[in-house]
């Protein structure tokens, strides 16, 4: 029998798979990412290399876009007829080293650069270099540029000299000469002199020498560039014969040459007759009297100054023996009755012409309303009467006034009245003095001729205009103020109406006290001497010599004057001063 045929189980064996391909692969991949990151550097590189260049091209065109506004701005400096070397619009190219800049100058105003010096500019400096272009705009705005002399509280081309006072200020002192101090002065001011500082009691700094000459305003009358022509040309006239002096007669047709004009007849009838007179070709005839309150009556309000002493003559002729006495009548605001100031009687003996002649002391409660001239008679028969005559007995010869009064941009008592709008007034008086006393001045005085201004008692003065000067004077100034305030209640007369406030406060009352403060600059071509009370805000500034003779003396000079010269007071042309600027990019 077959037996079948055993087989021996033989195990399998795993078969070995070689891995040599992916380590190639590996190896491929990383090389290409290598590859990739060293592509990405390189264009990193040319990127950043291109975007310095772009960097500093820009900062390169910049820089030529500046080089444009400091070139606009050199030739501005450089040339003062700079105006006339630009056209509006039109553009001035620079070429440099690689690129150029391009400058371009217009008027806001007017389109036209060259018409008016005060006109503002935009300056359009525009620089290329490379593929950039920059843009600079400059606004450049005209600021006026006080005088180096102005920026003083006393300021005298000769010599200040000061004596047995006391000086406080906040501004230096100027000689171009000498400052001397003497009898026991004290000077609390900083003092620079050409020549030297004299004496003792300066508290301050007090330096010899420096840079002279300073530059100030021309103070000659005449120059073309005097420091007084724009406001002599911007100012109402005030005639010197509408200015009261001594010789001033405060009655209107005296002598009845021209019948009885300005005569006004209260219970009675007035003519003019010829068949009687005394001095003249005619007299007035005072007829029909219904009682002794009859009088002819003239209007003399405007001449009036309270508290004043007047001399009042007329010849008179009655028809009976009986005294007669002048009379002023004043009706006041705060009078219930009218106040009658009467001079002594005088005697007129009947059929002949007898001269009264008499003071009389005007007086008023309040604000005056109005003042007559009137007769007192104690019977009321007929009289003639003519050459009347009024004359201020307080009043100098060859010397004109402006007393009692408010005068400014809202008012001018004087002549016909015309007002100007800035306050600005010029007179002139050849051959005489001007005194101004007792008044409240909102505005600027220019004193062309005269021998002479003095302001005495009390005075309140401010001009209108921005930093205004005061008072401009050709001839000598003097202050003899008082140590008194301005006083309503004492002139009889309102300051601050509604049309002229002061500090704010108006009202229609005569209560009202002022300082006796003058702000704003003094100027004279001669000498100033200070020898009262008043406060100032200067600069005080004299073509001659200045001297300070007052107890105490304070001037506190008005800081924003050095930003806001007024007319005459600053260089021209003015300097411009770059207020802002802008860059802009161009692509």
């Amino acid at each position: 029998m077959c037996q079948p045929k055993l087989h021996r189980t033989v195990p399998i064996r795993k078969l070995k798979f070689s891995r040599s391909g992916s380590v190639y692969i590996m190896a491929m991949g990383t090389s290409t990412i290598v590859a990739c990151l060293a592509l990405i550097g390189l264009q990193a590189v040319r990127v950043q290399r291109r975007s310095n260049e772009a960097m500093l091209q820009t900062v390169n065109a910049a820089g030529l876009a500046q080089c444009g506004i400091e070139f606009a701005q050199h030739a501005i400096k450089k040339n003062t007829n700079w105006r006339t070397q630009f056209a509006h619009g039109v553009p001035v190219i620079r070429n440099t080293t690689g690129g150029s800049f391009s400058v371009t100058l217009t008027d806001p105003d007017d389109g036209s650069i060259a018409n008016q010096r005060t006109d503002p500019v935009i300056i359009s400096s525009t620089g290329s270099f490379g593929s950039s272009t920059q843009k600079i705009s400059a606004y450049l705005e005209p600021q006026n540029q006080l005088f180096p002399a102005c920026r003083s509280s006393l300021y005298a081309a000769s010599m200040i000299r000061l004596s047995r006072c006391t000086v406080h200020a906040n501004q230096w002192a100027y000689s171009e000469d000498r400052i001397r101090a003497m009898n026991n002065s004290t000077v609390n001011m900083n003092c620079l002199a050409e020549n030297g500082i004299v004496g003792s009691g300066f508290n301050q700094r007090s330096i010899n020498g420096g840079e002279w000459p300073m530059a100030k305003p021309e103070l000659n009358p005449a120059s073309a560039n005097y420091i007084g022509t724009y406001y002599i040309n911007n100012a109402v006239r005030i005639d010197a014969d509408d200015l009261p002096t001594q010789e001033t007669e405060l009655v209107t047709n005296g002598g009845f040459t021209s019948n009885t004009n300005h005569w006004t007849a209260f219970g009675c009838t007035l003519n003019r007759v010829t068949n009687q007179a005394s001095t003249g070709p005619a007299s007035c005839l005072v007829s029909g009297r219904s009682s002794l309150d009859s009088t002819p009556i003239q209007n003399i309000t405007q001449h009036m100054v309270k508290n004043r002493v007047y001399r009042i003559s007329f010849w008179v002729r009655t028809t009976e023996d009986q005294d007669v006495s002048p009379m002023i009548v004043s009706y006041g605001s705060g009078d219930i009755l009218p106040t009658i100031s009467k001079g002594t009687r005088v005697q007129a003996k009947s059929g002949i012409w007898t001269l009264v002649s008499r003071n009389v002391t005007v007086t008023w409660s309040g604000t005056l309303t109005r003042a007559e001239f009137q007769i007192g008679t104690e019977r009321i028969s007929n009289y003639h009467f003519d050459s009347v005559s009024i004359r201020d007995t307080e009043r100098e010869v060859e010397t004109r006034y402006i007393e009692n009064v408010r005068l400014g941009f809202s008012n001018n008592p004087f002549g016909a009245g015309s007002v100007s709008a800035n306050g600005i007034y010029v007179i002139s008086l050849p051959g005489e003095n001007l005194v101004i006393r007792n008044s409240r001045i909102n505005g600027t005085l220019v004193i062309q001729d005269s021998n002479g201004v003095e302001f005495k008692d009390a005075i309140s003065w401010e001009p209108s205009g921005r930093n205004f000067p005061a008072l401009i004077s050709k001839e000598e100034i003097k202050d003899n103020t008082s140590g008194t305030s301005l006083d309503e209640s004492v002139i009889g007369v309102n300051l601050n109406p509604a049309d002229t406030p002061y500090q704010g406060d108006s009202n229609t009352t005569a209560t009202d006290q002022y300082p006796t403060v003058v702000s704003g600059a003094i100027v004279s071509s001669r000498d100033i001497r200070l020898e009262g009370v008043a406060s100032y805000s200067g600069p005080i500034m004299s073509d001659d010599d200045i001297r300070v003779d007052c107890p105490n003396l304070s001037i506190q000079f008005p800081s924003n004057m050095l930003l806001n010269p007024p007319p005459g007071f600053y260089e021209d042309p003015p300097k411009m001063l770059f207020n802002s600027s802008a860059y802009q990019s161009i692509p």
